[in-house]
């Protein structure tokens, strides 16, 4: 059974203004790191001895955090322990997220010699003022420079940008979209800011001190970098997400279709045998939980109750962002009931209203639906009930 691993390290400079990820400050935790290090190895190695030649891996992703902050021979050696003990396919592909300002000619060497074959980097703006406000570490130059130290050992980078962000206006925004372009990556991300609970953006906005572009400029930034995008020849494949040819990111496909996955580290989680374990990989002693026998077969069928209605709404909520949509056979295939069943007239109704599409048995959003995500996956959800 192909599967992706995860691994996160929690680790970066400082924490961003709009970020609630779980990280810590390096120079805070340094002391940390190596046994940090040392305990994912650990349950790699007990998850590759639990699994044996069930599994073999065909992606695998270090994220954030900051991994390219950490020391490159404990990363590498991480790396090194997932191929230790599981069957990882010659054609896998090995990502490693980096911010700009922390890359060096030795660490891309030696990332590009351990077997790290994708490079994401967390530019997120090409304006100064932009990621000044943001609380990012780096300047625009930073990020130019550090993109053009990365493709000198990568041939497949994916930038990262945000959108929506404080002083930010539609001419800055498509700026840095186009001077992202320029540098030719292989892939795009681009996300609009979400305000979430407990981090400084939130608290400034909510006492009337950060100020953020409209709703109407947010979506007239996202439509109009997408015409760009495409015009560059990437392929619109995910609401924020564009990939030049053959350059699709295949890990986080593995979420977006509920494909299985195991995350080893403090923030990961893992999807496995049609069950969600939220704190990490599951457990590896069938005498501690007798049901992890069933991730030996990609099958949903074993859950129940509720527990089948949660896994119906990732489905819900995952596969709708992708442009393609939904697909009603693998919906069937997976749960054993049908989405026209399950769903009444809810989808026929977002139809009507010029929100869902239905092509070739799947669902997808309109241009429309695309600005009405949200709503649309909760319509659906209540549904479900």
């Amino acid at each position: 059974m192909d599967t992706g691993i995860y691994v996160h390290i929690p680790y970066c400079v400082r924490k961003c203004r709009y970020c609630d990820f779980m990280s810590f400050p390096l120079e805070e935790r340094r002391a940390s790191v190596g046994p940090y290090i040392e305990r994912l190895k650990k349950d790699i190695r007990a998850a590759g001895e639990h699994y044996g030649d069930a599994l073999s891996v065909d992606t695998v992703f270090f994220g954030g955090g900051t991994p390219s902050l950490i020391d490159e021979g404990l990363l590498c050696s991480a790396l090194s322990e997932i191929r230790n003990s599981f069957t990882v396919k010659d054609d896998a592909e090995i990502s490693l997220e980096a911010n700009p300002g922390t890359l060096t000619e030795e660490k891309l060497a030696a990332y590009r010699a351990a077997g790290f074959s994708r490079l994401s980097l967390g530019a997120q703006s090409l304006d100064d003022r932009v990621l000044s406000l943001m609380g990012r570490i780096h300047t625009a130059a930073e990020a130019v420079s550090s993109f053009r130290l990365a493709a000198g050992y990568f041939d497949d980078i994916n930038i990262d940008l945000m959108l929506g962000v404080p002083a930010q206006d539609l001419g800055i925004w498509l700026d840095t979209l186009k001077r992202a372009l320029d540098l030719s990556p292989t892939h795009l991300s681009f996300y609009s800011l979400q305000l979430e609970e407990g981090t400084p953006f939130y608290e400034d906005y909510r006492r009337g001190r950060l100020e953020l572009p409209s709703w109407e400029e947010n979506r007239i930034m996202y439509h109009r970098g997408l015409e760009i995008i495409k015009d560059a020849g990437f392929e619109h494949y995910e609401i924020s997400n564009a990939a030049g040819p053959g350059r699709k990111c295949r890990h986080n496909l593995k979420y977006w279709r509920m494909e299985p996955y195991l995350g080893f580290g403090s923030a990961a989680h893992s999807f496995i045998g049609g069950r969600r374990y939220e704190d990490g990989a599951p457990p590896f002693d069938p005498a501690e939980d007798p049901e992890i026998t069933a991730a030996r077969s990609v099958s949903f069928r074993w859950a129940r109750g509720e527990r089948l209605r949660d896994l119906k709404g990732d489905f819900l909520f995952t596969q709708l962002r992708l442009i393609e949509g939904m697909d009603g056979a693998l919906y069937e295939r997976l749960f054993g009931s049908s989405l026209s069943g399950d769903l009444g007239g809810e989808v026929s109704a977002l139809i009507a209203e010029g929100l869902l599409k239905e092509e070739e048995g799947k669902i997808r959003l309109t241009t429309k639906g695309l600005d009405l995500t949200n709503p649309v996956e909760e319509r659906l959800l209540a549904a479900l009930e």
